[in-house]
C-alpha cells in the first residue's frame, strides 16, 4: 500500500513539475521571442534592401547594420529581470534552458568574431587578393546565416520539447530546413539576397509567431484564473 501511494505521489509530483514548467514558459518569455524575432527580421529586411540599392562595390558594407543587434541586449536583460520577479518557482528545466540559450549566444558570437578576425587580419596577411576579387575576403560570411539558422533551430527545438510547446519546436524545424536550403544554394548568383529573405521569414516563423502565441496563451491563462 505504501509503495502504491508513493508511486502515485511521484507521478503527481512529475505532473506538477511539468505544469510548473509550462506556466513559467508563459510568464513574459513571449516578449523575449518577440524582441529578437522582430529585431532579426527587421535588420535582415533592411539588409536586403541595402543590397538592392547600394553600388556593387559597396553592397557588402550593408552587413554593418547587424551591429544594431547589440541594442537588443539591454532590453533583453530588463525583460529577464522582470520575468524573474514574476516567477514563483524556478524549475530545473528553466535552469537548463537558460544554459542552452547562453550556449547558443556564445556559439553565435564565436562564429562571428572568428570570421571578423579571419577577414580583417588572417586572410590579408597570408593571401594576395587581386583587385576585382575582394569578394574572396567575404566568401566565408556566406556561411554565417546558415550556421546561425542551424543554431536557431537547435535552441528553439530543445525549448519546444523541454516545455512541451509545439510552435517553438516547429519553428526550430523551419530554421533547420532554411539552413539546409541556404547551404545547398550557396553558389546561387543571388545568394546574398536569398539569405536575407530566408532569414526574415525564418525569424518570423521561429520567434515572432511563437512569441505572439505565448502572449495570447498567457492572457487567456490570466483571464481563466
Amino acid at each position: 500500500m505504501e509503495n502504491s501511494f508513493s508511486e502515485i505521489e511521484s507521478l503527481d509530483l512529475i505532473k506538477q513539475m511539468i505544469n510548473t514548467a509550462k506556466n513559467n514558459l508563459q510568464h513574459g518569455i513571449g516578449n523575449i521571442f518577440l524582441l529578437w524575432g522582430y529585431l532579426v527580421s527587421a535588420i535582415s529586411l533592411v539588409n536586403f534592401i541595402l543590397l538592392l540599392v547600394l553600388p556593387p562595390d559597396q553592397k557588402y558594407n550593408s552587413y554593418v547594420i547587424w551591429c544594431l543587434m547589440a541594442f537588443g541586449a539591454p532590453v533583453h536583460i530588463r525583460l529577464i529581470r522582470k520575468m524573474e520577479n514574476q516567477q514563483n518557482v524556478i524549475t530545473y528545466v528553466d535552469k537548463i534552458m537558460s544554459y542552452v540559450w547562453i550556449a547558443f549566444t556564445v556559439s553565435i558570437m564565436t562564429v562571428i568574431f572568428s570570421m571578423i578576425f579571419s577577414a580583417i587580419l588572417v586572410l590579408p596577411a597570408f593571401t594576395v587578393v587581386e583587385q576585382g576579387h575582394e569578394f574572396l575576403r567575404w566568401f566565408q560570411w556566406l556561411f554565417v546565416t546558415p550556421i546561425m539558422l542551424c543554431l536557431y533551430g537547435f535552441a528553439l527545438f530543445i525549448s519546444g520539447k523541454a516545455y512541451q510547446y509545439k510552435p517553438l519546436a516547429i519553428g526550430g524545424i523551419i530554421c533547420w530546413i532554411a539552413s539546409a536550403f541556404l547551404i545547398i544554394a550557396i553558389h546561387h548568383p543571388h545568394i546574398l539576397y536569398i539569405q536575407q529573405a530566408v532569414l526574415t521569414i525564418s525569424a518570423l516563423c521561429g520567434f515572432v509567431i511563437p512569441g505572439h502565441l505565448l502572449n495570447q496563451k498567457e492572457k487567456s491563462h490570466v483571464q481563466g484564473t
